[in-house]
């Protein structure tokens, strides 16, 4: 189980995210600190899960949503994009193999999904 879990969309409106999230968890909190920034807490087996959705988060068309929690119904941030594809049906990327504080990931080695498929590759 990773610590926490971050995916990045493609061309995803927040609204639709906040709308996929609330259709699968209990929201609980919804605040908007700044205008590319919104933080969300939801229910998941009595945890509360905190998460951060930032919009141009890496160039201009990529959301940032971050689940800081160890708790998300998802093993990896692998299978939340899956879930996230599926459901928002907008590319999806995630670090290929997670975060370790002493792991020796290549840190240029990412995971996307998008209609063509799925697969790895080099996101500069």
């Amino acid at each position: 189980m990773q610590t926490d879990i971050e995916i990045y969309l493609l061309s995803c409106p927040t609204d639709k995210i906040i709308s996929w999230l609330e259709g699968e968890f209990n929201v609980i909190e919804k605040k908007q600190p700044t205008a590319v920034c919104t933080k969300l807490t939801f229910e998941y087996q009595q945890a509360d899960i905190k998460v951060t959705i930032l919009e141009q988060a890496a160039g201009k068309r990529f959301t940032s949503v971050w689940f800081d929690s160890d708790k998300t119904p998802w093993e990896d941030d692998m299978a939340c994009a899956r879930q996230a594809f599926s459901s928002l049906n907008c590319e999806v990327r995630c670090n290929y193999q997670g975060w370790e504080e002493a792991g020796e990931q290549d840190p240029d080695q990412w995971w996307r999904i998008n209609q063509q498929g799925e697969g790895p590759f080099i996101w500069t």
